[in-house]
């Protein structure tokens, strides 16, 4: 029974209208059978009125008929003999009508033999007339004699009991009339109450599932709320695990960056090097980790952005050609005529797409070649979709994982981790990157081979010169510095003060230290700063606070840029809806932060 109230409100109103339109046909085919029944009855009761009528019509005719012969008899009036011969044939005609009018076997049959009766008086009639004409003494005999007398007898006796049946008939007829007609009442009224309950039922039924959703919307409200809870607590657990590895991991990219650069020897220098390449490959860990958190969380927005298509490739192969000459890999990049040069879509999603895509490609090829490829499927007015393919001649995947290859932390072997490295996450985000911007992607792949990796999107053509800025490619070269400058540094961590203290000598910069945000907020009141790097998460005061505290307090419209190792979706809108000017997300490169010192204090570094 549960199961049926658990139905849908839709399945329950089909249901309902379906049952209601049921019944009221019943109904109403139990009210048109028994009106049909009361018509009928009322059509057999006027058939019975007639008989009845017609049999004491023709008993009459028959006694008139005689009564005019033994008239004439006895008074020798010609006039009473008039029409006679029509009058009898009128009489039999009507016998004729009656057996019509009489479907009861015994009636027929005593309307039978009331016809042999009346030939026998016409017979007899025949007789007298006859005999009177000879002597009308004889006539006058056979009038009194008691044959006419007893045939009289049989024919009133027989329309006697014609009568008598018709007259049980006509009272079987009115009492079946009478119960028809009850019937047809007691049929209406139920239909009305009928119709009552169904009504009552019905808005009982739309009542309870009123009452159901609205109780289902409560719940749904308070499950919503949980989830949203256990969603930020989720973001927050993730923001924490970020903040607590990236900020060591700031700190030993950062200082191995440094001993680099120091006077190594031999194996000194490969130690050091192995130490990198350890940080960075768990910092690509890290980012995918948190890449696949933020399209998990649906807070990964698709901008629309004017870009050059070209260039973003150009860049991207430039990129990887270091990777690809140590492996002795050629790197090929072929773009279709018809591509259209500038496009509107987003190109920080598309270069994530293809550097997963292209960074497979050389992790999984040892020898041959990788080549990029792109066409046009489709154009339609300024409306294009632009298809990628990224083709390698590498190890291959085996046709029982193709199926599966685009699955979170899924790889072509279970070794694959271990020999390559990596966490099966790049495939997956790239899917869910392109199907985010109305993608597909697909994969063929013959083991020991190849692959070919393509995904399509669509865009929208723009037009206009390419404005980049051009890229500065020399890193390593040291920067003067020119002008009076000072730098507060907020930060909680002793690795990060020590390592951000190193950079700002290096480029020559003044700056103070402060361990959180309180004392950074009691520095600005008595000191002087062209640019603020605020950690954010720090004991007595975190970045947030004392970011609101500086503006709205001190009203200082000072640069604040926010450092910090948080690098979940909607960090860096957060930071500025707290009065932030900017965001760089641990661990920091140099070149980075120099490029925002340069742009927020106007000097050339």
């Amino acid at each position: 029974m549960k199961k049926i109230w658990n139905i849908g409100i839709k399945v329950k109103i089909t249901l309902g209208f379906t049952f209601i339109l049921i019944v009221l046909i019943s109904v109403q085919y139990g009210l048109n059978k028994s009106i049909s029944n009361v018509i009928a009855s009322q059509e057999e009761l006027l058939k019975s009125t007639k008989l009845s009528t017609e049999i004491e019509s023709i008993k009459s005719s028959v006694c008139f008929f005689e009564s005019k012969v033994k008239g004439y008899v006895l008074t020798g009036n010609d006039s009473l003999l008039e029409n006679n011969e029509k009058y009898l044939n009128d009489i039999v005609s009507k016998f004729s009508d009656l057996k019509k009018l009489a479907p009861n076997p015994e009636q027929i049959v005593a309307i039978d033999k009331l016809v042999g009766l009346l030939n026998d008086e016409i017979a007899l009639t025949d007789e007298i007339m006859f005999q009177y004409q000879i002597n009308p003494n004889n006539s006058i005999e056979l009038i009194k004699s008691d044959k006419g007398r007893v045939l009289l007898t049989n024919i009133l006796k027989e329309f006697q009991k014609i009568h008598d049946i018709e007259e049980v008939k006509y009272k079987e007829i009115l009492s079946r009339n009478k119960k028809d007609s009850e019937l047809v009442k007691q049929m209406d009224a139920s239909a009305y109450v009928f119709a009552f309950l169904l009504i009552t039922l019905c808005v009982w039924v739309l009542f309870r599932d009123i009452s159901k959703r609205e109780r289902l919307e409560k719940e749904l409200i308070i499950t919503q709320k949980k989830a949203e809870h256990a969603a930020a607590i989720k973001e927050q657990f993730m923001a924490n695990m970020s903040h607590e590895i990236r900020t060591p991991l700031n700190a030993i990219i950062g200082f191995n960056a440094r001993l680099n650069k120091t006077k190594l020897d031999a194996e000194q220098k490969e130690y050091a090097e192995a130490v990198q390449s350890s940080g960075e490959n768990l910092l690509a860990i890290v980012n995918d980790i948190l890449d696949f958190s933020k399209i998990e969380a649906g807070m990964v927005r698709i901008e629309k952005i004017r870009f050059n298509l070209s260039n973003l490739l150009q860049s991207l192969i430039t990129m990887f050609v270091g990777q690809a000459k140590e492996k002795q890999v050629n790197l090929e990049l072929k773009i279709s005529q018809n591509v259209p040069q500038f496009i509107l879509g987003d190109p920080t999603r598309l270069t994530q797409i293809l550097i997963n895509l292209i960074g497979n490609a050389l992790k999984f090829t040892n020898q041959g070649s990788v080549c990029v490829e792109v066409d046009l499927i489709s154009i339609h007015d300024k409306n294009v979709t632009i298809i990628f393919k990224v083709i390698d001649t590498g190890i291959g995947i085996p046709t029982e994982k193709m199926p599966e290859i685009f699955e979170r932390f899924t790889q072509a072997k279970s070794d694959t981790s271990r020999i390559f490295g990596g966490t099966g996450l790049g495939l997956s985000i790239a899917k869910k990157l392109v199907e985010l911007q109305s993608g597909t992607i697909q994969v063929e792949s013959i083991q020991g081979k190849g692959s070919e990796f393509s995904f399509n999107i669509p865009y929208i053509i723009t037009e206009g010169e390419d404005n980049d800025l051009k890229k500065n490619n020399d890193n390593d070269k040291k920067i003067e510095i020119t002008g009076n400058l000072k730098i507060l540094v907020v930060e909680d961590n002793i690795l990060n003060q020590k390592l951000a203290s190193f950079m700002l000598k290096d480029w020559k910069i003044d700056f103070d230290i402060c361990d959180n945000g309180k004392l950074a907020v009691e520095k600005l009141k008595s000191e002087k700063y062209n640019l603020i790097l605020m950690d954010i998460q720090m004991p007595e005061m975190n970045g947030y606070e004392a970011t609101e505290y500086i503006r709205n307090q001190l009203k200082l419209t000072i640069p604040i840029i926010a450092m910090t190792a948080d690098a979940l979706p909607g960090e860096k809108e957060k930071c500025i809806g707290f009065g932030m000017t900017d965001y760089i997300s641990k661990p920091i490169k140099a070149i980075d932060l120099k490029n925002l010192i340069n742009t927020y204090i106007n000097i050339d570094l």
